[in-house]
């Protein structure tokens, strides 16, 4: 039986006010001082967050074998990357893509995609939580010619409608998880292109494969749309260079091999892409969303 939360309605209202000023703001800002106010605003979370904080800093010494202080001092630049890329995301539809393409270089990796795309064929774009994700999938999406994102609903729906408004102003089209998969696959079969981001624990609905030595739960939609559409999985992320300036860094171009046996490519593709994301983050460990708890669900025990 769910417990009752009867102050639920009031916090989610206060929430959802509070984000529609911080969007206000943000959007009358400088795209560099918006940033820098994320920061200040991701380090008043990390230390009001003492719980998140707490797992962050447990997940550090996991899977990195920091000692407790530098666990405690990665942790910190977590949430203050955290809170820049989350206001920088809110300020992004005040201002122009011309503006926006020149706060990015990325490697030969996206012009790889783009010819793809220019032939009409369609692909998995997949990134992580890491960096500026929201900026990342809008940026690619924007070089190819659209993208649609596949999103789980968020339980606060007031705050939820305002995140997807951001989105939407920046060109990305969603996919509620509500909706499954068939409407992503089909948008792969026409030419197009859909976004994920698989990287947080699957629970029951995942495989088991590595992620910094240790069996995680992941999705296996990437592998799956892939296989089915007979198109390349494109992974990228973008690493933060300044306040709202970036490189975007390809990690991952996986084709699924035409003919294979199903469950093997997908164990195949997921565990390449859980390895390809892991070095990424062992070079960047501020970068990803530690404060989540990744290993939550554990494997099968049959």
């Amino acid at each position: 039986m769910a417990r009752a939360r009867p102050l639920r309605p009031l916090r989610h209202a206060l929430e959802s006010a509070g984000l529609a000023f911080l969007i206000a703001v943000a959007r009358r800002l400088p795209l560099e001082a918006a940033s820098d106010l994320g920061e200040w605003l991701g380090a008043g979370a990390g230390a009001l967050l003492v719980r998140r904080r707490r797992i962050a800093e447990e997940n550090l010494r996991s899977a990195l074998g920091l000692s407790e202080a530098e666990a405690s001092r990665v942790a910190r630049r977590v949430f203050r990357q955290l809170g820049r890329s989350f206001v920088e995301f809110l300020a992004l539809p005040a201002h122009s893509w011309e503006e926006l393409e020149r706060r990015v270089v990325f490697d030969e990796g996206l012009a790889r995609l783009e010819a793809h795309a220019r032939e009409g064929k369609g692909g998995v774009l997949m990134t992580a939580h890491y960096g500026n994700w929201e900026f990342l999938g809008a940026f690619v999406g924007h070089r190819v010619g659209g993208v649609a994102y596949v999103f789980p609903p968020q339980s606060n729906r007031g705050a939820d409608e305002r995140i997807n408004e951001a989105r939407r102003r920046l060109g990305v089209e969603l996919i509620s998880m509500e909706e499954g998969m068939r409407r992503a696959l089909r948008r792969l079969l026409e030419g197009g292109h859909v976004g994920m981001l698989p990287d947080q624990d699957a629970r029951k609905l995942g495989i088991h494969v590595p992620f910094f030595g240790r069996p995680a739960s992941t999705l296996t939609g990437p592998a799956r749309l892939a296989i089915r559409a007979g198109c390349p999985i494109y992974f990228a992320l973008l690493d933060r260079v300044g306040p709202a300036t970036f490189r975007g860094k390809t990690i991952a171009w996986v084709e699924p091999i035409p003919g294979a046996e199903e469950e093997q490519e997908l164990l195949r593709i997921t565990t390449a892409l859980n390895a390809a994301l892991e070095a990424a983050i062992r070079e960047r460990p501020d970068h990803w969303y530690w404060i989540h708890r990744r290993w939550k669900t554990p494997p099968p025990t049959t």
